[in-house]
């Protein structure tokens, strides 16, 4: 079963505020809220069951090419652009 622990940057011990800055390589601002998650990972599948999660995920994206049909490549480019700034800080788009 994991264990979430949420916090705000501001409450945190001073040491553990610059231990987590230095591995997410910024500053946290007073406001931000720090999420740490602890679980035991389950061993990846194989045989079928690894097969059937391939062809799952192959549906899926399937699914998704269907939905972009007549998006210019530019527009769907823009949008996963926006969407990897929004969830990670610094991210640079390649030229």
């Amino acid at each position: 079963m994991p264990i979430v622990l949420i916090h705000k940057a501001s409450e945190l011990r001073a040491q553990t505020r610059v231990a987590l800055e230095a591995e997410l390589g910024r500053s946290l601002q007073d406001d931000d809220e720090v999420s740490i998650m602890t679980f035991i990972p389950h061993a990846a599948p194989t045989g079928a069951a690894h097969t059937e999660a391939g062809h799952n995920l192959e549906d899926h994206f399937k699914r998704i090419d269907q939905k972009l049909q007549g998006t210019p490549e530019k527009e769907v480019e823009e949008a996963l652009d926006e969407a990897l700034r929004n969830v990670r800080p610094g991210y640079r788009e390649c030229e």
